[in-house]
């Protein structure tokens, strides 16, 4: 791809200090009149702007406080563990701030690197580098069971539709079908000569894909626990998929002259899209087992994850110096690079039959950290995106071709990667996993605010534990934080 640049938009970030809701609950019980804690404000290109919010009870006696930005930070209160900031210096407007509000006990004493919800909600798992996966309640944070078998690092967790039922793969090349309901490990895959790196599930669940660092992706059959299909032969890892149907108009061809295995189910429509470690992005199609486009990414940068969205019919990957690439699936049309390189990215419009024609549109800079997880709502289209350097993000309309700033931004990792980003409910719950074991929620407010002092929002945060957040007040586009606190 050529090299040009034209139009860099910097993609500002909104870091805070981590336990700031300490800071309003210290005030709030009157351990000390007045504290302060601090706010940082970033653009690649621009002199950082470190400032500093001011909290004071509004009254003796009362329950609220105030809030005042100083140092070129503006902050406006919106409860007492919520609030806006706006940096005019750096063209940053309202980044929604929030609280957490109580913690969990310890789940794992390992980084937890694979994390699902079931499709209704009431489950966790996660997967640890010691090989455990844990079971347990959403509402409290309990572990209803542990699960062994695995005996390294978990890379992959995920629920089948119905929610009891678990698979899993690890780095000891194996994937494990389990009960969430009594912990027994019926059915274990065996196949791959490399660590299996992710998994995708196939409607109810009879097919299940997955892929490895032995360059392949399988096909499976769960009953009988055989392969199906082995796909790709790549000669580097496949490191993520992710699994969508076709569209219904789409410039790609499909055989038509195709036989399916009795074993196949619903495989006819469906595409996978495959993040390599070579910088490659590889489509296969399943009714035909056989890659129907294949792509270079940015700078033919190693991809570590991948999300597709069939309702918007894109799909976006994700690469170790921050990349961010979406495509068009109707017509394989490269829309637009989201970068958090230190050097420069370009937006393109590439048509993947042609050779490569650049047609600059903009650029997009954020930071150089690995992007490490990518998920679309498909409700909306928006996409979340979770890096190696403990930040997290969200893109309110990813086809847009004026996207100047993220959305929403996610803190409370300090500096810890975030391996896993999983969504319910059309974005009304979004959870996240990292290193350092948190795992974490964001709920979204509506048009019309709660009234100052309201403190009805539940956080539950822990460090290597997980979290879950509820709220009256869900709609979508806004932000919310994680950050460590407590609340007595």
């Amino acid at each position: 791809m050529p090299n040009e640049i034209n139009n860099l938009i910097h993609i500002p970030q909104v870091t805070v200090q981590s336990d700031w809701t300490e800071v309003v609950s210290d005030v709030l019980r009157g351990i000390v009149a007045s504290e302060s804690f601090w706010v940082s404000c970033y653009r690649k290109g621009s002199t950082s702007i470190h400032g500093s919010v001011q909290v004071k009870r509004n009254s003796a006696g009362s329950r609220s406080v105030e809030l005042t930005g100083h140092d070129g930070v503006i902050v406006e209160k919106i409860t007492n563990y919520s609030f806006y900031v706006s940096c005019d210096g750096l063209g940053i407007t309202k980044a929604i701030i929030k609280g957490s509000k109580a913690t969990f006990k310890k789940l794992h004493t390992s980084a937890i690197k694979s994390m699902d919800i079931s499709p209704g909600g009431e489950l966790y798992v996660t997967g640890d580098n010691d090989g455990i996966l844990k079971v347990g309640d959403t509402k409290d944070g309990s572990v209803r069971r542990e699960l062994r078998g695995h005996f390294v690092d978990i890379t992959t967790c995920r629920f089948f539709p119905s929610g009891q039922v678990i698979l899993s793969g690890a780095s000891d090349f194996q994937l494990r079908i389990w009960s969430a309901l009594d912990g027994s490990n019926p059915v274990t895959l065996k196949g791959h000569t490399k660590g299996v790196t992710d998994s995708a599930i196939i409607e109810r669940g009879k097919n299940v894909l997955s892929s490895a660092r032995d360059g392949t992706i399988r096909l499976w059959e769960c009953g009988s626990a055989s392969i199906i299909r082995t796909m790709g032969n790549h000669t580097c890892a496949v490191n993520k998929i992710t699994l969508g149907s076709f569209p219904a108009e789409s410039i790609i061809e499909r055989r038509s002259d195709i036989e399916l295995d009795s074993r196949e189910v619903a495989t006819n429509d469906k595409l996978v899209i495959c993040a390599l470690e070579d910088g490659s992005i590889s489509g296969i199609d399943l009714r035909s087992k056989e890659e129907a486009f294949t792509e270079k990414s940015y700078r033919s940068i190693p991809l570590y994850s991948c999300t597709y969205s069939s309702k918007h019919n894109f799909f976006a990957v994700g690469s170790a110096e921050g990349v961010i690439e979406v495509f068009d699936i109707r017509n394989i049309k490269y829309l637009f690079i989201l970068t958090a390189t230190m050097s420069h990215l370009t937006i393109y419009n590439v048509t993947y039959e042609s050779s490569i024609v650049s047609n600059n549109l903009f650029s997009i800079q954020r930071n150089d950290s690995a992007i490490l997880d990518l998920v679309s709502i498909e409700e909306t289209g928006d996409l979340l995106v979770g890096q190696g350097d403990g930040s997290a993000f969200q893109i309110q309309t990813v086809v847009a071709s004026n996207i100047s700033q993220a959305s929403q931004e996610f803190i409370g990792f300090d500096m810890d990667p975030i391996y896993s980003i999983r969504v319910i409910n059309n974005g009304r719950f979004i959870y996240a996993a990292g290193r350092d074991g948190k795992v974490w929620t964001k709920n979204s407010w509506p048009q019309q605010m709660p009234n100052p002092g309201d403190e009805r929002n539940v956080m539950l945060v822990l460090q290597r534990k997980l979290v879950c957040l509820k709220s009256p007040f869900l709609e979508s586009n806004t932000l919310a934080h994680a950050t460590i606190g407590r609340y007595n």
